[in-house]
């Protein structure tokens, strides 16, 4: 149903455009059609009216004079073909010959005191006349009616010209533009056939067609809601919208707590948005990795300022990607070499949600400089995702996080012998262990067993932005110191 409605309102945004096309189309060709014809009427007959009606001497003048007149406005205006002035039914001073009757069409017109008219000749139709009175006689001007026709000619529309007193035929041209050229004393009608008007809009309405389902198609993209979060994102990255959150590590020999972990939050318009609206795609982009430093100098920044033991550490996550980037690995060296208070406090967790980890030699190039720089090296998620025995073993960690799914009651494969494995695969490849997830006392008894001291969980702490982390250093010193 939705697919037919999608489908139904598609034709009828591309009929409406192709409406609106062919209106704007017709109408722009159909004025600078009739733009045309009255550009070069105004040539052949409305200028050299003008002229022969300014010329006060014509009754004074004689034959010849008058002939020497016109003739030069002939000249002056070469589309016309000739100029004759008639009277008494005979021609005077013009190329048909001098004293020569009228046809008896020009002096049926003459008698009925016509005063001004646009006409095809009826017996050459490679002319049109236009004839007027002016003083005692008439004066007659023919120019070729393919003119017209050349000037004004398109693959579109038609046009009439027709004398003002003459009626408007219907039903020849349709979506048709009337103008009415008072000047001349002619109507100019231009439109379209029947055919074309249909071949206009059966065209327009294909190309509409098309563009409309562009449009769909990029809108649709637009707005899709991945790529909408992206923009969010993007916005969000350029405003320093994202901001560290502590959640402190707790050792149970010790009694306190020796690190945190530093996880991203999105502060939108004051509101925390949760890591998994967003994490996975803003891990996808570019920017999670200036994103990333700034995290490291906000959370160095915060704990300076906390009451707090001198070996604390803060641990961020770098996906693989991030890891195998040349230039902003070389930024996060910089960073550190020109802050010793980051040096040797720093853990590097490497989290990935595609299989990165593939990519072992170029992996463990990266990571034997990020040790030679004292930065530690953490495998986060250990028994999930892409984290294998194969990838622990081979490259050079520290750290690995055992994952909550094999510590909580909730999950069943909890109830199977994996924490064990893992233990026991930690504690022989010399690697420091935590666990993650820890929120009741059953769950902490339970990596007791297993010699597992360090812990990440509600049960110890909660994460906090970097004002209640530095208030809880403060308020609770024998946990921090």
């Amino acid at each position: 149903m939705k697919k037919i409605y999608s489908f139904f309102i598609i034709i009828l945004l591309s009929a409406l455009l192709s409406l609106l096309i062919s209106h704007i189309t017709i109408r722009y060709i159909e004025r600078k059609q009739i733009n045309n014809i009255i550009q070069l009427l105004d040539n052949v007959i409305y200028k050299p009216q003008l002229h022969i009606e300014h010329e006060s001497n014509l009754e004074l003048n004689s034959k010849e004079q008058n002939q020497r007149f016109l003739e030069e406005i002939e000249i002056k205006y070469p589309e016309i073909m000739d100029i004759a002035y008639i009277y008494n039914d005979k021609y005077h001073y013009n190329n048909s010959g001098i004293n020569n009757p009228v046809p008896e069409y020009i002096k049926k017109m003459i008698h009925n005191n016509v005063g001004v008219k646009l006409f095809d000749d009826p017996y050459n139709k490679t002319k049109t006349n236009y004839i007027f009175k002016f003083g005692s006689g008439y004066y007659i001007i023919n120019f070729y009616s393919k003119l017209l026709k050349n000037l004004s000619h398109n693959i579109l529309t038609n046009f009439l010209v027709i004398d003002s007193n003459s009626i408007i035929p219907n039903g020849l041209l349709y979506y048709s533009l009337t103008h009415n050229a008072k000047h001349l004393h002619s109507i100019i009608i231009s439109g379209l056939t029947i055919k074309k008007l249909l071949m206009v809009l059966s065209f327009n309405f294909i190309i509409s067609l098309l563009l409309v389902n562009i449009i769909s198609s990029l809108l649709l993209s637009y707005f899709d809601s991945n790529k909408v979060l992206y923009r969010r994102l993007k916005k969000a990255a350029n405003n320093s919208e994202f901001i560290p959150y502590f959640q402190s590590i707790y050792s149970t020999k010790q009694q306190k707590f020796v690190s945190a972990e530093i996880l991203c939050r999105w502060n939108y318009n004051g509101i925390i948005v949760p890591p998994a609206e967003f994490i996975t795609n803003l891990e996808k982009t570019n920017d999670i990795k200036n994103i990333t430093l700034n995290l490291i100098r906000e959370a160095f920044n915060t704990l300076n300022k906390a009451n707090i033991n001198k070996d604390f550490m803060l641990s961020f996550n770098f996906t693989v990607s991030m890891l195998l980037d040349d230039k902003f690995m070389q930024k996060v060296i910089t960073l550190i070499k020109k802050n010793p208070n980051i040096k040797n406090k720093i853990i590097i967790e490497l989290t990935e949600s595609e299989n990165s980890f593939i990519y072992l030699d170029e992996i463990n190039i990266v990571m034997k400089k990020l040790k030679k720089e004292s930065i530690l090296l953490s495998i986060d998620d250990v028994g999930t995702g892409y984290s294998n025995l194969l990838t622990i073993q081979e490259l050079p960690f520290d750290i690995m996080k055992i994952d909550k799914y094999f510590i909580s009651d909730k999950f069943a494969v909890s109830k199977s012998n994996m924490l064990e494995t893992l233990a026991t695969l930690g504690n022989s490849l010399n690697l420091t262990i935590v666990a993650e997830g820890i929120e009741t006392e059953s769950e902490l008894n339970k990596i007791k067993k297993f010699n597992i001291h360090l812990c990440q969980g509600f049960y110890f702490s909660t994460p906090c932005d970097s004002k209640t982390f530095i208030s809880r250093t403060k308020s609770e010193p024998h946990l921090y110191q």
